[in-house]
């Protein structure tokens, strides 16, 4: 396979500790269509899957209870964006990957991903940030994947995609880049493994060396 010339990362629950905002978002969304099916507490284990589809198919809602839902959601969310954090050492293993073009894709949309990565300081290590409505299909489909690589001017199997959810590692599998699951967020080490990860790591420190290996030829 080719060296690795390009990094997408997942936002939430890889590079920013979003726990509160998301179960913010989901009571929120639910409360506007006076819905209490469960509490966001316990539906944050499905962080990284498409609101809609949790809504839909773990919550019930359809039609226009479920549109209200989602505009909700997302708008408590987009309120939430200036007060997420990163997570420990993301800043520093983000500093170490100069060699290599990084790029952000999440599910969230993409003005509420903007406004996130900004608040956080993290904005200008990427070339290209996309959201879920930047392409037709979110996450576990291979679309923004797919642009992502696209859009850096490479070809899919020169990326590796780093997140935290079997979703992640499934969008990569299908657009043909490697996929390396972390376990600082909201997967599980079991869960990454099911869906056929390539790589784990622990810590984002990790991250660096994995990439010099897996890339000799552009070691940093």
């Amino acid at each position: 396979m080719p060296g690795i010339r390009a990094v997408v990362f997942d936002v939430d629950g890889t590079l920013l500790d979003v726990r509160d905002s998301w179960i913010a978002s989901f009571d929120a969304g639910l409360a506007a269509v006076r819905r209490s099916s469960i509490p966001g507490s316990d539906a944050a284990r499905w962080i990284g899957t498409p609101i809609e589809v949790i809504y839909a198919e773990r919550c019930g809602l359809a039609g226009d209870d479920l549109t209200k839902a989602i505009e909700a959601f997302h708008r408590v969310e987009s309120e939430w964006a200036p007060r997420v954090r990163p997570y420990p050492r993301v800043r520093e293993m983000l500093e170490s990957l100069r060699s290599w073009s990084l790029a952000a894709a999440t599910n969230k949309p993409h003005a509420t991903a903007v406004a996130s990565l900004h608040a956080t300081g993290l904005l200008p290590f990427f070339k290209v940030v996309l959201g879920g409505d930047s392409v037709p299909r979110k996450k576990p489909a291979p679309d923004l994947v797919l642009k992502a690589a696209r859009s850096l001017g490479l070809s899919p199997s020169e990326c590796a995609v780093v997140g935290d959810t079997e979703n992640d590692v499934r969008a990569a599998k299908g657009a043909g880049a490697r996929s390396i699951g972390v376990t600082w967020g909201y997967g599980t080490r079991e869960t990454l493994e099911a869906a056929g990860v390539d790589h784990l790591i622990e810590t984002p420190d990790a991250l660096p060396p994995l990439l010099r290996a897996l890339t000799p030829s552009r070691a940093a």
